[in-house]
C-alpha cells in the first residue's frame, strides 16, 4: 500500500492566521486583567502553541486516519474475495433463494447437482427460454420457507429433483430464514448430493419389505398396509376385504423343474392375481407359495367372492414358458371386514382358517369365512396342540387286526394301529389327528414311537411262546423320506430282537412315485435286511406296472373301498378282480382289507384271494386280547366266535 502524501499548507495562510490571534490578544487584553481582578472559582489554563504546528499535528492525525480506512477497505475487499471464493469452491452446494423460491444466487457445487455447470448458465439458459429459475416444486419450497420463516431453520430435508439431463437426484437441503428490518428477505441454505446413500436405502428397503422373486410386497409389508387400510376404511365407513391364495404342491413342482422355472412360474402367478384384483388392490408374496391380496372399499362378501373366483379361474389356465406346460391348483380363504375382523391380525387369521378348509376340501373355488368354519379350526388346533403332549403323556396306544386265511382261520398276520385316548375328549378316531400328525411333522417321532412298540411288542409274544406271526406297521411319506430311515429301522430291530422277517412296512402308491430313483436305493436297503414291504390301498393311487417290477415290494393290498361294493358294483367288483389277477401275474401276495360279510367273503374266494382282514374276523384289539388268538394260532369269524 502506498503512504498517504503529506499535505502541505500555503506560507501566507499560516502567517494570516497568526497575525489574527495577535490583534485579537491586543483588543481583549483589558478585559482579561478586569476578568482576573474578580475572584474566579475555575480559570481554564491553555497551552499556547503556534497555530501552524496544530495544523501540522492536525495533518498528520487526518493522514493517519485515511491510512487506516485504506488498509480497511483493502482488508475489506481481500475478505469479499476471500468469501467468494469459499462460497464458490465449496465442496457442499450453497445458495441464496427468495421466499418464492427462486435462485439469488448458487454456488458452483450447487448448480452441479441441479445440472448445471454454474450459476450463470443456469440463468443464461432460462433467459433464453424466457421465463424466472424454478428449481424446486413451489408448493414443497413454500412450506420449507414458511417453516423456516417460523422456526428460523428448517434442516434435513430430503428431495428428489429431475434435472435437464433426466438424471434423477436426491437432495438434503438445510434452510436458514434471514430478515431485515423485520421481514424475510431470503432464505440461505446449503445442499448435499445423496443419491448414492439414498439408491442403497431403496435397495436396502426393497430387501426388507418386497419379495425378491415376484418383486411384490412381502408379510411385513403387507402388515402395514392392511392395518392403513383397515383405519381408513373405519374412518370412511367403507368395506375391505383379505384374501388369502396358495398354491398347491408348488415344492414338488419346483424340485421336479428346477429353480429357474419356480421362479419363473412365481412370477406368471403374481401378474395374473395382480391382474384380476385390480388396479386399487394389494398383492403381496407372504411365503413360498402363498399370496395375499387386501381388496379395498369392496362392496360386501359378494363381490370380494366374484374377485377370488375370477383369480381363481386365471391361475387354473394353463401357464407355458421354458419348454413346459403345465396347469396349477390354487386354494383361497376370504375374510371380510367388519363383520369378520375389525383389525388386520384378525382378518388375516380368518382368512388362513378359510384358506384351510379351502385345502382340505381340495375345491379351486375360494372359501368365505364362517363361523362354524372357525369352531372345527379350533377344535383343529386343540387337537394339534394336544398330540404334541400326547407322546409324553402316554396317551398313545396301539391295537392289532388280525389277518386270517379265510380257508382254514389259521392268523398269518396282524397290522398295528394307533389310537389316542385324550384325557379330556375320549377316544379320538385316526381320520381326526393323523392328517394333523403329517400336517405338523409330527408324524415322524409317532411313527418312530409305533415302529418300536410294535417290534417290541411282536418280540415279547414270541419270548412267551405264542405264534410268531408277522406284524405290519403303516409308514408315512413324510418318515419314510428322513434320511436315515433304513438305520432307524436296523436299530429298532436290533435293539428289540425282532427277526426282520416278522415286519412288514405298508407303504403308499404315492409314495413311491415321488423321487422315485432315489426311494429305490432305500427301499433296496430294507429288501437287503430282510424286511417284507407292502403297498396299502392298491387301486386307489396310480402305480404301474413298471414301479412294481422295479420296487419288488411283497404284497398288494387292497383298499376298502373297492371290496366294500363288490357283491353289487361291477365296477368295483372288476377292479378288484384286475388287481388279483395282476398280483398273481407278478407272483405277489394279495391281501384284501375291510372284509365285514359273507357276501364279500365269497366273491373274494372266488376270484382265489384267500388273505382276508375285517371285522368279519375281528375289530382292531388290544394286545392283551390277542393272547388266546397268538396261542391257538387261529381267528373264527365272529359271527362264530361265541358258539
Amino acid at each position: 500500500m502506498q503512504p498517504a502524501k503529506r499535505l502541505r499548507v500555503p506560507s501566507s495562510f499560516t502567517t494570516e492566521l497568526a497575525e489574527r490571534e495577535a490583534g485579537s490578544g491586543r483588543k481583549n487584553a483589558g478585559k482579561l486583567t478586569s476578568d482576573l481582578a474578580r475572584p474566579q472559582p475555575f480559570i481554564e489554563r491553555r497551552r499556547r502553541r503556534p497555530v501552524a504546528e496544530s495544523w501540522e499535528d492536525a495533518l498528520d492525525c487526518l493522514q493517519l486516519h485515511m491510512r487506516g480506512y485504506e488498509a480497511a477497505n483493502e482488508q475489506l475487499k481481500e475478505t469479499g474475495d476471500r468469501y467468494r471464493e469459499i462460497f464458490e469452491d465449496a465442496p457442499i452446494g450453497m445458495f441464496q433463494m427468495n421466499p418464492q423460491g427462486q435462485p439469488l444466487r448458487l454456488n458452483r457445487e450447487m448448480a452441479r447437482i441441479f445440472g448445471y455447470e454454474s450459476f450463470d448458465e443456469l440463468l443464461a439458459e432460462f433467459s433464453a427460454e424466457g421465463g424466472s429459475p424454478v428449481l424446486i416444486d413451489p408448493a414443497q419450497w413454500a412450506e420449507w420457507a414458511s417453516s423456516a420463516e417460523a422456526s428460523g431453520v428448517r434442516c434435513g430435508i430430503e428431495v428428489k429433483i429431475a434435472r435437464p439431463d433426466g438424471e434423477v437426484k436426491w437432495v438434503r437441503l438445510n434452510l436458514r430464514a434471514v430478515r431485515e428490518a423485520g421481514r424475510l428477505t431470503h432464505i440461505d441454505g446449503t445442499g448435499e448430493d445423496i443419491t448414492d446413500r439414498k439408491r442403497i436405502e431403496i435397495r436396502n428397503q426393497r430387501l426388507a419389505f418386497y419379495d425378491r422373486v415376484t418383486g411384490l410386497p412381502n408379510r411385513t409389508l403387507f402388515n402395514e398396509r392392511l392395518n392403513e387400510l383397515v383405519t381408513a376404511a373405519k374412518r370412511c365407513k367403507t368395506g375391505l376385504a383379505v384374501l388369502l391364495i396358495r398354491i398347491d404342491r408348488f415344492k414338488i413342482i419346483n424340485d421336479s423343474l428346477g429353480p429357474v422355472f419356480g421362479d419363473r412360474l412365481l412370477k406368471e402367478i403374481a401378474e395374473r392375481i395382480k391382474a384380476s384384483a385390480g388396479a386399487k388392490s394389494v398383492v403381496a408374496r407372504v411365503e413360498g407359495a402363498e399370496f395375499a391380496v387386501i381388496l379395498p372399499k369392496v362392496e360386501g362378501a359378494l363381490e370380494a367372492y366374484a374377485i377370488g373366483s375370477n383369480i381363481a379361474a386365471r391361475l387354473g389356465e394353463e401357464f407355458t414358458f421354458l419348454g413346459h406346460c403345465l396347469s396349477i391348483l390354487s386354494h383361497a380363504g376370504i375374510s371380510i371386514f367388519p363383520e369378520q375382523g375389525d383389525n388386520g391380525e384378525t382378518l388375516t387369521k380368518r382368512a388362513e382358517v378359510a384358506l384351510r378348509a379351502a385345502r382340505e376340501e381340495g375345491s379351486n373355488a375360494p372359501r368365505l369365512f364362517s363361523v362354524e368354519m372357525n369352531a372345527k379350526m379350533v377344535e383343529r388346533l386343540e387337537l394339534e396342540n394336544g398330540l404334541r403332549l400326547a407322546l409324553t403323556r402316554a396317551e398313545l396306544f396301539l391295537v392289532y387286526q388280525p389277518q386270517v386265511d379265510s380257508r382254514t382261520g389259521a392268523l398269518t398276520g396282524l397290522e398295528a394301529l394307533l389310537r389316542w385316548q385324550h384325557p379330556q375328549m375320549g377316544l379320538i378316531p385316526p381320520t381326526k389327528f393323523i392328517e394333523i400328525a403329517e400336517n405338523t411333522g409330527l408324524i415322524v417321532p409317532i411313527g418312530e414311537w409305533v415302529l418300536r412298540t410294535a417290534c417290541a411288542q411282536a418280540r415279547q409274544w414270541q419270548d412267551l411262546g405264542l405264534a410268531a406271526v408277522p406284524v405290519a406297521v403303516n409308514v408315512s411319506a413324510l418318515q419314510f423320506r428322513q434320511q436315515g430311515f433304513g438305520e432307524l429301522v436296523r436299530k429298532t430291530l436290533r435293539e428289540t430282537g425282532l427277526d426282520p422277517k416278522y415286519l412288514e412296512l405298508e407303504l403308499t402308491e404315492s409314495l413311491l412315485l415321488s423321487n422315485a430313483d432315489v426311494l429305490f436305493s432305500i427301499v433296496q436297503e430294507l429288501k437287503d435286511m430282510g424286511v417284507m414291504l407292502a403297498i396299502d390301498d392298491f387301486g386307489t393311487g396310480y402305480s404301474s406296472l413298471s414301479y412294481l417290477r422295479q420296487f419288488k415290494v411283497n404284497r398288494l393290498k387292497i383298499s376298502r373301498s373297492f371290496v366294500q361294493d363288490v357283491p353289487t358294483n361291477s365296477d368295483d367288483a372288476a377292479i378288484t378282480t384286475a388287481i388279483i389277477n395282476m398280483a398273481k401275474a407278478l407272483n405277489l401276495a394279495v391281501l384284501a382289507e375291510g372284509v365285514e360279510n359273507e357276501e364279500q367273503l365269497a366273491f373274494l374266494c372266488d376270484q382265489q384271494c384267500y388273505t382276508i382282514q375285517g371285522f368279519y374276523f375281528s375289530k382292531p384289539i388290544r394286545g392283551e386280547q390277542l393272547v388266546d388268538h397268538l396261542r391257538s394260532g387261529f381267528v373264527r369269524p365272529v359271527s362264530l366266535a361265541h358258539d
